[in-house]
């Protein structure tokens, strides 16, 4: 599985996706209290989308803004 990242600025903006997502895709949704930081898997879209920015480039490739 190959997984597309998607930086998004605010948790609110993550939040949004997740709503827009809901019934509509799989999905999987985590909160880091150490790093405050939200993130959505979207298994459907094959997308990860999170506030999260640190490292993230090196670990997944490419970012999709």
């Amino acid at each position: 599985m190959n997984f597309t990242y998607q930086h998004c600025d605010t948790q609110e903006e993550v939040r949004k996706h997740i709503q827009e997502d809901e019934g509509k895709c799989v999905q999987q949704v985590c909160y880091s209290t150490f790093h405050d930081a939200l993130t959505q898997i979207n298994f459907t879209k094959m997308i990860i989308r999170s506030n999260l920015k640190s490292k993230i480039k090196e670990k997944w490739g490419k970012i999709k803004k």
